[in-house]
């Protein structure tokens, strides 16, 4: 995701429309997420002072796991971006990328901003029953055959110390 600047760098205020739609940076960003065929950006990219400034709207469909029954899960992230890029080496200190020359590439900004706003535990519904412990069945599809009462063989040791007291 290349822009040529050389229309707005040397003049302050300058500015150029983005609206495009393109393969994303990294099909799979984060371990578990897969991003669409494709994302689209619409915006504008400022030079204000030198400084490029990157304002639009990003849009991107995902793929992921549910996090409590493992049920496959389909998402759109719309995200509202506001970046800034800087030629000084001082770029990382202000929180902004570096760029050089007359081209810059927006890839690494928008491939931040969705890895920042994917969600951290994704759930096929809010109710999401999850697994059953025991016998792994999906309990969004009904109940197992496991009863309540079966107690870890781990912890049987401790129900016997509770009876006693």
């Amino acid at each position: 995701m290349k822009v040529d600047v050389s229309d707005i760098i040397s003049v302050n205020g300058a500015s150029t429309k983005l609206d495009f739609q393109e393969a994303p940076p990294e099909r799979e960003p984060v371990k578990g997420y897969t991003l669409g065929e494709d994302l689209s950006f619409a915006g504008t990219l400022t030079n204000v002072d030198g400084i490029l400034h990157l304002d639009g709207r990003l849009k991107v469909a995902y793929d992921g796991v549910c996090y409590r029954c493992l049920g496959p899960v389909k998402g759109m992230l719309d995200l509202k971006i506001n970046e800034n890029f800087i030629t000084g080496d001082d770029a990382e200190q202000n929180d902004m990328y570096k760029y050089k020359g007359y081209v810059l590439d927006i890839s690494k900004a928008l491939g931040d901003n969705i890895i920042l706003n994917l969600p951290m535990k994704l759930l096929c519904s809010a109710d999401c029953k999850g697994l059953c412990d025991k016998c792994g069945k999906n309990l969004n599809e009904g109940r197992c055959g496991c009863t309540e009462e079966s107690i870890d063989l781990r912890l049987e040791g401790l129900v016997k110390y509770f009876e006693k007291h």
